[in-house]
């Protein structure tokens, strides 16, 4: 799919500038730097939206997890459908990342989200297909740092230690791994 997108849109471009398709109205034709602009400002929302959002579910509350005073690491959101398990989830959440986040050497700082949660620099994201029961997905959006910082040392204080990146660490546990930037995702 990336190899014949990268094949598609140059050829796209290409015969954009040559022919200058007059499907429109000429007067409003969009120039060249517009549709840069239009592409561009699309990727930053895409990349700046809840991953529940995008998945079309209804977020019913979120975590995000941080360095403290420092970047974000991931976002997890849960649908209406974990609504009754909020309480049981979230009863001792800082404390149980504050013990991972000691063995790995960082600082997890937890909030709590009614709603959707986004981070910024989303580069990746992992879809589980849910937990307890319930067949809702729970998406995590991912940082670069979340990724490397976060991720794998996570997985390896809980002794997973034969993992070589963050799309391994997904698929372990029947996730889909989704790599929004090639260029910073560990896979």
């Amino acid at each position: 799919m990336k190899t014949k997108l990268n094949y598609l849109l140059p050829i796209l471009m290409i015969g954009m500038t040559a022919f200058q398709c007059d499907l429109f109205d000429p007067k409003s034709k969009i120039t060249n730097n517009e549709l840069v602009e239009i592409v561009t400002l699309q990727q930053l929302n895409t990349n700046s939206m809840s991953e529940g959002q995008k998945l079309g579910l209804t977020i019913a509350y979120s975590h995000r997890f941080s360095v403290k005073n420092g970047p974000q690491l991931f976002c997890r959101e849960y649908s209406t459908a974990y609504l009754e398990k909020q309480a049981e989830w979230e009863l001792n959440i800082e404390q149980t990342y504050a013990t991972i986040g000691n063995a790995i050497g960082i600082d997890i700082v937890v909030e709590r989200i009614n709603g959707p949660c986004a981070i910024n620099n989303k580069i990746s994201a992992c879809h589980y297909d849910g937990v307890d029961g319930i067949n809702d997905l729970i998406p995590y959006a991912y940082s670069t740092e979340g990724e490397h910082q976060y991720l794998i040392p996570a997985y390896i204080y809980y002794g997973i230690t034969n993992l070589k990146n963050a799309k391994e660490a997904c698929e372990g546990y029947n996730g889909t791994y989704i790599c929004y930037d090639p260029n910073k995702c560990w896979q």
